[in-house]
């Protein structure tokens, strides 16, 4: 999504000093006559910078939810804002991306042309257009095409050109609905590598999709929608805190000495939380100074699928059923 804006240099974005906030949010449509309502009162938080996952059935309101925060729907009821401000206001939509689940492009413009004309609206100088173009396209994958019609685009190659749109005006908030439908794995792998891009240059980034292992990797946090509500919150990785899991070699370990290094051990399972990755390191080296084999290590993550399924939190993941900032 993009919005006509003042041609300007290349110039830093303002940077969100807020997130995205949602409440009480209802949203109804007609269905045979009768009205449906698809969201029933949804409240949630998402701070500046985070990555945050939508995940549900389908029917659960995702993409709704997604759609009145972008301004394509008005809500029946509730309080929308981006950084502050109403989610239709003009300075929140110039700085705003937006990569739907199905493109619908049109089919006679050349791939070059097309982001052309999108960085344009987007308020960008055609040197710094031109730029931005073909780095955006070198990054996809997609220069050998760019002087192909749309309409001559693979599905897969449809979702790149999305998301160079979405991103050609190095968005403060990003919106993916479904960005991995009909990539590849490498599509799949440049889209999260992508997105963790984007988090690192400070960009607030709502992601919907399936693919729960891609959002088990992504993501900081999910927010689990069932029948329009939100159902609970898990936090995937809390800042400077990394869950370690550490396989032993049986018989080759002191459990207390493991222990009195701050570890707790379970079966050949030792585990412990760090702060970084340089955290990992020094903690492998001191169970091995301790005598003990180590078979392997790992990061303990949630496991979104037990979670959907089930409904439960698993070790390694923290939930509630209130949004932070929730009383």
């Amino acid at each position: 999504m993009t919005v006509v804006a003042e041609e300007t240099s290349a110039s830093p974005l303002r940077m969100p000093r807020r997130g995205i906030s949602v409440r009480g949010l209802r949203k109804s449509f007609r269905d045979s006559g009768a009205s449906k309502e698809v969201l029933r009162g949804v409240d949630l938080d998402i701070e500046a910078g985070e990555v945050i996952g939508l995940i549900g059935a389908n029917g659960a309101g995702k993409t709704t939810l997604m759609s009145c925060l972008l301004g394509f729907l008005f809500p029946d009821a509730g309080d929308l804002q981006i950084d502050g401000l109403a989610v239709d206001d003009m300075a929140v939509r110039a700085r705003t991306g937006f990569v739907p689940e199905r493109t619908a492009f049109g089919r006679n413009l050349h791939g070059r042309d097309f982001l052309i004309y999108m960085a344009r609206l987007a308020g960008l100088s055609r040197a710094d257009a031109a730029a931005r173009i073909d780095a955006l396209m070198e990054r996809l994958e997609l220069t050998d095409a760019a002087e192909r019609p749309l309409g001559n685009y693979s599905r897969g190659m449809l979702q790149r050109i999305g998301l160079c749109q979405a991103l050609v005006g190095q968005p403060d908030f990003l919106f993916l609905d479904e960005p991995t439908s009909g990539l590849d794995p490498s599509g799949l792998l440049l889209v999260r590598d992508l997105i963790g891009e984007q988090k690192a240059r400070g960009a607030t980034v709502l992601l919907n999709s399936h693919q729960l292992a891609e959002v088990e990797r992504i993501c900081d946090r999910v927010y689990f929608l069932r029948d329009g509500r939100i159902e609970r919150a898990e936090t995937l990785r809390a800042t400077r805190i990394i869950p370690i899991m550490i396989t032993l070699l049986p018989g080759s370990f002191d459990v207390e000495a493991l222990r009195s290094h701050g570890l707790s051990v379970e079966g050949s399972v030792a585990t412990a939380t760090v702060e970084d990755d340089a955290g990992i390191a020094a903690l492998v080296r001191l169970v091995i100074a301790t005598g003990a084999g180590v078979v392997e290590v790992r990061r303990a993550g949630a496991d979104l699928e037990q979670m959907f399924r089930k409904g439960g939190s698993p070790t390694g993941a923290t939930g509630g059923l209130l949004p932070r900032g929730g009383p």
